[in-house]
C-alpha cells in the first residue's frame, strides 16, 4: 500500500540505466501531483480550521475523527512530495538513509492512520444509523479519544518495521550507480518481504475494504427502506415536504459513502494487483515509469478526496466553505466592522438529527 521507490519500480532498463522519460510525461505528472497535493493539503487544512473554529463543532465526536483523518491525510500528502519528486527526477533515492527511514515511516504511519480512521468513521456512521438510540451512549468523547489513541498506537507499531529495516541499497541491475530506499527484512529474503506485504495488504486494504462495503450496504438499505416505510405507513398527518427533505438528505449521505468506498478502492487497488501478479505469474509485468508514477499519484488521491466529497455532498459544508472564502476576501472589512463569521461543520448524523427531531418524534424514525 505504501509507495516504495525501490529497484522494482524502475525495471525498464535503457542501456544499463534508468528508463528514459519524456519531458511531456514529466510535465504532465508534475501538474497532476501539484493539483492533487495542493487540493489535498489546502482542503484538509481548511477542514481542520473549520472544525476548530467553532466550539459546538469541536464537541462533535464525528468531527474528532474527521480532524484525525484530515491530519493523517495531510501527513500522507506532505511526506509524499519527496516520493513523487524523486520519481520525476528518475535518479533513484537521493535523500540518504536517515530520510529513507524517517520519511517512509511518517508516510506509512499517516497512511495507516488514514485507513483506520476511515474504518472508524464507517463504524460510527453504522452505529448512528442502525442503532441511533445507542449512538450517543457508544460514541462518547471518551470512547472517541480512546479510538484515536489506539489508531495512532497501532499505526506507529505497524510502521516500526519501516523505521528499523529500511535501507538505502545500490542495485546491481544498474551497475551499482543507482540507489534505492527499500525495506530489507531479516529472514529468507523475498519470502519475508512477501509475507510482510501480504499482511500489510490484508490489514490495511482488504479487511478495511470489506468492512466498509458491508457496513455501507447495510446503511444504504436501511436509509432507503426507512423512507419507503414512512411513505407507506398510511398516516394522514405526514408532512410530505419534511419527508421529501429527509429523503434527499439520506440519499446524499449514501452517495457520499459510496463515493468514499469507490475512491478508496480505486486509489489503492493498482498496487495490490501488481503485488498479486508479481507473486503468481512468472512473466514480467510491464511496470513502466509512466504506469508506476500514475499509480503512485493515484494512491494520494484518496487523501485529497475527502474535503472534496464534503463539498460535493454536504450542503452545510459548502455553505461554510463559501463563508470562509468570503470572509478571507472581506477580511479587512470584517475586522473594521467588528463582524465575526462563525463556521460550523456538523457530521452527517448530527445534521439530520438536529433538522429532523420533530419528524423523528412524529413518525418514529431515527436519522444519522
Amino acid at each position: 500500500m505504501n509507495s516504495t521507490t525501490g529497484e522494482g519500480l524502475n525495471s525498464t532498463v535503457i542501456d544499463g540505466g534508468l528508463p528514459n522519460v519524456s519531458t511531456a510525461n514529466i510535465i504532465g505528472f508534475s501538474i497532476a501531483f501539484f493539483i492533487v497535493g495542493v487540493t489535498g493539503i489546502v482542503g484538509n487544512t481548511l477542514v481542520i480550521y473549520v472544525i476548530l473554529a467553532d466550539k459546538k463543532m469541536r464537541q462533535s465526536m464525528t468531527n474528532m475523527l474527521i480532524i484525525n483523518l484530515a491530519i493523517a491525510d495531510g501527513i500522507v500528502l506532505v511526506f509524499g512530495i519527496p516520493e513523487i519528486v524523486q520519481f520525476l527526477l528518475n535518479r533513484g533515492w537521493i535523500l540518504g538513509e536517515v530520510m529513507c527511514r524517517l520519511e517512509r515511516t511518517f508516510l506509512v504511519v499517516g497512511l495507516y492512520v488514514s485507513v483506520m480512521t476511515l474504518v472508524s468513521l464507517c463504524i460510527e456512521r453504522y452505529i448512528a444509523i442502525i442503532f441511533p438510540i445507542k449512538a450517543h451512549l457508544m460514541c462518547t468523547r471518551r470512547h472517541t479519544l480512546i479510538v484515536i489513541v489506539v489508531i495512532w498506537t497501532l499505526s506507529i507499531g505497524f510502521g516500526s518495521p519501516t523505521l528499523m529495516f529500511n535501507q538505502v541499497i545500490s542495485s546491481y541491475r544498474y551497475h551499482d550507480t543507482i540507489q534505492f530506499c527499500q525495506i530489507i527484512l531479516p529472514g529468507h529474503g523475498m519470502s519475508s518481504y512477501l509475507l510482510y506485504k501480504y499482511v500489510e495488504a490484508a490489514l490495511f486494504y482488504f479487511l478495511p475494504l470489506i468492512i466498509q462495503v458491508i457496513c455501507y450496504i447495510v446503511i444504504g438499505k436501511t436509509l432507503f427502506m426507512g423512507v419507503e416505510e414512512l411513505h407507506g405507513n398510511g398516516r394522514q398527518n405526514v408532512d410530505h415536504k419534511r419527508l421529501s427533505d429527509a429523503l434527499k438528505r439520506r440519499r446524499a449521505v449514501v452517495k457520499m459513502l459510496i463515493a468514499s468506498v469507490l475512491i478508496y478502492f480505486l486509489s489503492y487497488s493498482p498496487h495490490q494487483i501488481l503485488l498479486v501478479y508479481n507473486t503468481f505469474w512468472r512473466s514480467s509485468f510491464q511496470d513502466t515509469w509512466v504506469y508506476l508514477v500514475f499509480v503512485t499519484i493515484l494512491a494520494y488521491v484518496n487523501s485529497a478526496a475527502n474535503p472534496i466529497l464534503y463539498c460535493i455532498f454536504s450542503q452545510n459544508f459548502r455553505r461554510h466553505f463559501a463563508d470562509l472564502l468570503l470572509c478571507c476576501l472581506r477580511s479587512n472589512y470584517e475586522t473594521s466592522s467588528g463582524k465575526n463569521n462563525v463556521l460550523t461543520l456538523n457530521s452527517e448524523y448530527t445534521i439530520l438529527l438536529k433538522r429532523n427531531t420533530h419528524s423523528k418524534n412524529a413518525y418514529g424514525i431515527s436519522d444519522v
